[in-house]
């Protein structure tokens, strides 16, 4: 009978009816050493290795003393495990052989990520010429990627190297499988498996964008836009980054296939702006700034609402230019004081460094000045400085291109 050895993901012991794994405070220990032995399976360890990588902390007199008894503990129980199997010592052995241990693996016993990098291999050498085989078993290897190598061990420093290399070699199998599905346009297995995928990746970027990618195919553009719309918070939150350029590219190709099939929703988009704890304007990418000036400047053609665009301008400093610990200072300053200083509704976004952009929606001239009084007021209570060099200049909305060709 055989054992089944799982790693990827959950750690499991497994013969063909019931899981031989039986953990315990009494067995912690020789699981751990019996996960160390699998994962350097094959291979000849020095025990001072052992006792670096697993008992570092432990204070002890005799380490190696130690570590023998746990390995004697360690094959009683392996010896235990296999007692109903016919084919003993066919299973897993610990040998200690010239100053070296190491586990034998026998031909009783299955273990996941031998599996896995078989398929892999397999799949690679059936790419080239025969991709039918290649995609099938490619989809054995996801099938055997349950997660993170022994994820029940997330501290463990000499797991990190081994973790990286399995982690590594899924997503790059992952990413050859979509791409021979993309080019036979299976978009919906597609967004199946890079589903999968971010339950267990979710920071890896190649993957939201054949999500996204396969979402417009199937004509799915709210559920793109959501999506990436997630993915922006995700960034933003857990690790305090803004998406990357081919990110960006994504939104722009959302928001064009929005307008192609004549999807657009201008009052959604809004909604979607001021989602969050702000109650006054809202940030956005260039980008999207643009997208929305474009749509709000067709609008305004066919009524009688006033809006505007507003140009912000660092002037010059002292020393002609500005250092970029000024510009950084500045650039978070503007951020905050717009958020507050504007009304909702109202959109701004960073041009360049030195400039930024405002749209602001249904004002009168005496509204544009208040706007201008305010935001240097507030800047001054916030930042402690006056920025008197600083120019905010306005224009319709329909007229806004000469504004910003001119300050270019």
């Amino acid at each position: 009978m055989k054992i089944y050895i799982t790693t990827l993901g959950e750690f499991d012991i497994r013969d063909e009816e019931k899981s031989l794994f039986n953990p315990s405070n009494r067995t912690y220990t020789l699981y751990k050493l019996l996960q160390y032995f699998i994962t350097f399976r094959n291979r000849k360890i020095l025990p001072e290795t052992i006792i670096d990588n697993l008992m570092a902390g432990n204070e002890t007199d005799d380490p190696k003393n130690v570590l023998r008894t746990q390995i004697f503990r360690l094959r009683q129980m392996l010896k235990k495990m296999e007692e109903k199997h016919t084919d003993e010592g066919n299973h897993l052995n610990i040998i200690f052989a010239n100053g070296n241990y190491s586990l034998e693996i026998g031909d009783a016993v299955e273990i996941d990520i031998d599996a896995f990098e078989s398929m892999i291999e397999q799949g690679d050498s059936k790419k080239p010429h025969q991709r039918n085989e290649a995609i099938e078993l490619y989809r054995q290897a996801m099938d055997i990627y349950k997660g993170t190598y022994l994820s029940q061990n997330p501290y463990e420093v000499w797991l990190v190297p081994i973790r990286n290399y399995y982690s590594r070699l899924y997503l790059n199998t992952l990413n050859k499988l979509l791409e021979i599905l993309n080019d036979q346009d299976k978009s919906d297995e597609v967004i199946k498996l890079c589903e999968r995928a971010l339950e267990m990746e979710p920071y890896e970027e190649n993957v939201h964008i054949h999500l996204l990618k396969a979402m417009l195919k199937t004509g799915q553009s709210k559920k793109a836009m959501d999506h990436y719309e997630h993915v922006e918070r995700l960034l933003h939150k857990e690790m305090g980054l803004e998406p990357s350029p081919a990110l960006k590219s994504m939104l722009r190709k959302i928001q064009n296939h929005f307008i192609e099939k004549g999807e657009l929703d201008i009052v959604r988009l809004e909604d979607q702006l001021e989602e969050g704890p702000d109650s006054g304007a809202i940030i956005c990418e260039y980008e999207y700034f643009k997208f929305l000036y474009n749509i709000q400047k067709g609008k305004s053609l066919r009524t009688n609402v006033s809006d505007y665009v507003a140009l912000i301008t660092l002037g010059k400093s002292k020393a002609s230019r500005h250092d970029q610990m000024e510009i950084e200072k500045w650039s978070k300053n503007m951020t905050q004081v717009l958020a507050k200083s504007l009304r909702k509704g109202d959109v701004f976004s960073f041009w360049n460094e030195n400039q930024l952009l405002i749209m602001l929606h249904n004002i009168n001239h005496d509204g544009l000045l208040t706007v201008e009084s305010r935001i240097k007021k507030n800047l001054f209570l916030y930042g402690k400085e006056s920025y008197m060099d600083m120019q905010i200049k306005f224009q319709p909305i329909q007229s806004a291109n000469v504004l910003l060709n001119e300050s270019l």
